[in-house]
């Protein structure tokens, strides 16, 4: 910047020399003069010199003071300068801050002030106050089409909340840190407290574990309507009653990656918005909270997928994945022993293709805040010429999914569900109903399956019964002929059962909630003309400090619990808690997405 120079005092020599050459006639015509004529022109001369002198001072003084003021003039533009370069700084770092934060901190409670930055200027306008939230002003400099050097840029200025420019730089730099995770501190009476049937009776007071999920998300490329993310997903269990947490199986501890893809948009030809991925990822799940299981879940190894096609009044998603299933094959061999031949049976594991396909169309209006979703999935077994006798069925499962959104405060939502074989049987589990392919997470095919179904009707929600008091719940329906019991290790098995968890809650505040969970279930099994029966009950009081009323839709949760667990009949599970049909338990656990 520049600053003013001090002004001179210029005298000038002309006004001496008038006076001069004055003086000079008067001298020549003094002869001829009286001296009373000379002595008045001397006067005369004497007082414009006085004048002439007086009016060379107040010129300097003025030319004093002028000096002074510029003096002061360029202190405070240098001061101001030295403001303005603080400012800047402190603006890149609250940017780069701002850019290494993944939360969101509310609104309402921001630092109140409106802050205007030109980002390619980097001219910054001194700060004001504001009564509710902190603005910024992003002038993003564009260029222009006109040849004119003095026109080539334009200044167009978008407003954003604090809270926006946390999500505008985060999108900018393109990266993202969230997931899920749960634990906590719990005991019983008699010993070590053990869980029982959650997928029956309900997670609440009934889950002593820890989990977590961790997705890390990057921006590849976005530019011109065309958007690529790389995608990784962690997730496993975590042991809480120890306190070495190694990962291993033994233990309780272990991790997975769930997920490794890339998710593209603006790839699809005549759909901008549609998503495209490629790698270890499926379809959407859907989750039923209280009970701990999916009504859809397709686990995969590998796939490529398409979503949010919009298609007439809906959207279509397809999938198709990889999840190659282990099967334990029983071969009978000749062995020589001691010179005699003797025959053998050995066990061989093969591993066999499997491909899935699934179809879902969704989001189909039918009335006010009500939609309707469409689901199919076909897995298909791909064995090799060498593999002819190793025995893999197919298996379908086809849904129906209507969802009432604004019901009695809250949402419900209804799922039908059909499955053939190995998916059938999944349905026929006392606790984890996920409609999977494989038996178990080690993706062993277990079990005979002779063309065996499956039905399942689930209903899941939460509605207000008044302002102060709110229920959620869980239930589901689900009967069967000719599965494989993957709990008794039985095939030919007809099934029926009833699970529920029901959690009214008083809500105190926002922040505070009391209630009781109640859960039943009963479940019948029948093989050859026997009955095996298993039914119990549980009964959890609790309080939670949360952020929210929702309970199904607000996290963080700290929930405090005392719970009673009874199992009534044990046929089919045998199970027991350290030696008794009943656990009381305490604890708190806290659960919170991120």
């Amino acid at each position: 910047m520049k600053y003013l120079t001090k002004a001179t005092l210029n005298i000038k020599p002309k006004r001496i020399v008038l006076i001069t050459l004055l003086g000079l006639c008067s001298i020549q015509n003094s002869f001829a003069a009286t001296q009373e004529e000379l002595e008045a022109r001397i006067s005369m001369l004497e007082q414009k010199l006085l004048a002439l002198s007086e009016e060379s001072i107040d010129l300097k003084k003025q030319v004093i003071e002028s000096n002074k003021q510029l003096a002061e003039l360029n202190k405070n533009i240098q001061q101001q300068q030295i403001v303005i370069n603080n400012q800047q700084k402190a603006l890149k770092n609250q940017s780069i801050a701002l850019a290494k934060t993944s939360t969101q901190t509310p609104a309402s409670k921001q630092t109140q002030n409106h802050t205007q930055i030109n980002i390619n200027s980097k001219s910054t306008v001194q700060q004001q106050p504001a009564v509710d939230n902190q603005v910024v002003i992003v002038n993003d400099t564009k260029p222009t089409d006109n040849a004119d050097p003095t026109f080539q840029t334009t200044s167009l200025k978008n407003s954003f909340t604090l809270s926006e420019f946390k999500d505008y730089i985060k999108d900018e730099i393109g990266f993202s840190f969230n997931g899920y995770f749960r634990g906590g501190w719990s005991t019983s009476q008699n010993g070590k407290p053990k869980n029982y049937a959650e997928g029956a009776l309900g997670r609440f007071g009934n889950e002593y574990g820890g989990w977590y999920d961790l997705v890390f998300k990057q921006k590849v490329y976005d530019e011109n309507g065309h958007r690529v993310d790389a995608i990784v997903m962690i997730d496993g269990n975590v042991a809480t009653n120890k306190a070495a947490g190694l990962f291993n199986t033994q233990d309780d501890n272990i991790m997975q990656f769930s997920d490794i893809y890339l998710s593209t948009k603006g790839f699809v030809p005549g759909f901008p918005d549609a998503n495209l991925w490629v790698g270890k990822h499926s379809l959407p799940y859907n989750e039923i909270q209280m009970l701990d299981w999916k009504t859809q879940k397709t686990p995969a190894g590998g796939g490529i997928g398409i979503e949010d096609l919009g298609i007439g009044v809906g959207k279509l998603d397809l999938a198709l994945v990889r999840a190659d299933v282990n099967v334990k094959q029983a071969k009978k061999v000749e062995v020589v022993n001691n010179g005699n031949t003797e025959v053998q049976t050995v066990t061989k594991r093969e591993e066999v293709d499997l491909n899935e396909i699934e179809l879902r169309y969704r989001d189909i209006p039918l009335w006010q805040d009500a939609t309707l979703a469409i689901n199919g999935r076909y897995s298909a077994p791909n064995k090799s010429k060498i593999q002819d006798s190793v025995s893999v069925k197919n298996a379908w499962l086809g849904s129906f999914v209507l969802r009432q959104n604004n019901f009695f405060g809250g949402f419900n939502q209804w799922t039908l569900q059909t499955a053939t074989n190995s998916v059938a049987s999944q349905l026929a589990n006392i606790n984890t109903n996920n409609p999977e392919f494989a038996a178990n997470s080690d993706n062993d095919y277990i079990g005979t399956h002779t063309g065996g179904k499956a039905y399942r009707l689930v209903s899941e929600g939460e509605a207000y019964l008044s302002d102060k008091v709110i229920v959620a719940h869980a239930l589901a329906l689900t009967t069967g002929t000719d599965v494989y019991s993957y709990d008794l290790n039985l095939a030919h098995t007809d099934f029926s059962s009833f699970k529920s968890a029901v959690r009214p809650a008083y809500i105190w505040d926002n922040y505070n909630q009391s209630g009781i969970e109640l859960g039943y279930f009963r479940q019948k099994n029948k093989v050859k003309g026997k009955s095996y029966n298993e039914e119990g009950f549980k009964t959890t009081v609790f309080h939670s400090f949360k952020v929210g009323e929702s309970i199904l839709t607000s996290r963080p949760d700290i929930r405090f619990y005392v719970s009673y667990i009874e199992s009534l009949q044990n046929d089919i599970s045998k199970f027991d808690f350290n030696g008794k049909d009943n656990q009381i338990s305490f604890g708190v656990q806290t659960e919170v997405w991120f």
